[in-house]
């Protein structure tokens, strides 16, 4: 019997050591997220290791049967729930000219300028059911990266130090989505780019200024932009980029991942915009934002202009003395205040 339980432990803490992680709060779990898969098989050689024993040293009775029914049941469930083939990263992207593009203007896309090029994703139809896109603009790859539980699309310079890493999903952790580069197997915040367990930990990922916007506003202010229009996965996931995003959809506002930071303050799915500038961070609540247009807002001794676009669902920021462009996130309120616990909620 003793050998029946060991085998069901030990497949239950792989099958459910992340979830219990997020859930519980507890940081040292995060060492389930990193290299899950190599974990996964040793875990599952000693769950089955257990069972063969069980059933050698022992008779088969009915209370063994279901332990290693429920270890079999634990261990097909940990493969099942790979983020690997629930959000397999695009790595391979097609672009076009915004002249050779027929789509409805009011596509929802992130578009991200670098020193050369403009380009846009489209989030509904790419970056929101895959989670990560990997680009590359003017020799300079990016990640596009998208959390559905804090709906934030934030797009990243992948360059570390020398290296040049690629991404893939590995979780959730404190109500945003966390990510693993392939060389090191460190964990990553999506929120705030850090590197936040493994060898790189403490390294920063550079953000970009990806906009969250429509198509047609997007175009209207590059006019040489490109449209990325094809998208090819590392690896065939196990729903299709329609499908996921229609459960997306479905599931997001019907889970609620723990965090460490009070809510209290604006309903938790509130969408507000986030600039971090001048030492200080503050949250635009859209729903303040509706009769608004042009304003100006002080942080310490800077002024930003700020122009809120409603059609597009936007609000840009620069700085009055010399209208360089400060980036401005999109997130619900429960993603922004998690990592700027500090912030301040701007009021008319």
């Amino acid at each position: 019997m003793i050998y029946a339980i060991l085998s069901i432990l030990v497949s239950f803490i792989i099958a459910f050591g992340r979830q219990i992680s997020v859930f519980g709060k507890i940081e040292r779990g995060l060492w389930f997220f990193s290299k899950f898969e190599i974990k996964r098989l040793v875990f599952t050689l000693f769950s089955v290791v257990f069972g063969i024993i069980s059933l050698t040293v022992y008779s088969i009775e009915t209370t063994t049967a279901v332990l290693l029914s429920l270890s079999l049941a634990f261990l097909l469930f940990s493969y099942f729930f790979d983020m690997r083939y629930l959000f397999p990263e695009i790595n391979k992207v097609t672009r076009t000219n915004a002249e050779n593009v027929d789509i409805d203007e009011t596509t929802k896309i992130i578009g991200l300028t670098l020193s050369k090029s403009s380009v846009a994703y489209p989030l509904n139809e790419a970056v929101i059911p895959r989670h990560i896109v990997i680009d590359k603009i003017d020799d300079k790859q990016v990640l596009i990266s998208y959390c559905a539980l804090c709906q934030s699309a934030l797009a990243f310079d992948t360059r570390v130090g020398n290296r040049e890493l690629f991404f893939r999903v590995a979780g959730v952790w404190r109500r945003n989505m966390i990510i693993y580069d392939t060389e090191t197997y460190s964990l990553w915040q999506q929120a705030t780019g850090e590197c936040i367990y493994g060898a790189l930990k403490g390294r920063q990922l550079e953000l970009l200024s990806g906009e969250n916007l429509t198509w047609g506003e997007w175009k209207a202010k590059h006019l040489q932009t490109e449209f990325a229009i094809e998208f090819k996965e590392e690896r065939k996931g196990y729903l299709s980029r329609e499908k996921m995003n229609k459960l997306i959809n479905k599931a997001t506002y019907n889970i609620i991942v723990p965090g460490f930071t009070d809510l209290s303050d604006l309903p938790e799915r509130e969408t507000v915009f986030g600039i971090k500038y001048n030492g200080i961070s503050r949250a635009y609540p859209k729903s303040l934002l509706k009769e608004m247009k042009n304003f100006e807002d002080n942080y310490a001794d800077k002024v930003l202009q700020l122009e809120y676009n409603q059609s597009a669902d936007y609000l840009y920021a620069k700085e009055k003395d010399n209208s360089n462009k400060i980036i401005v996130e999109k997130h619900w309120w429960l993603g922004w205040k998690e990592f700027h616990p500090d912030t301040e909620i701007w009021k008319k």
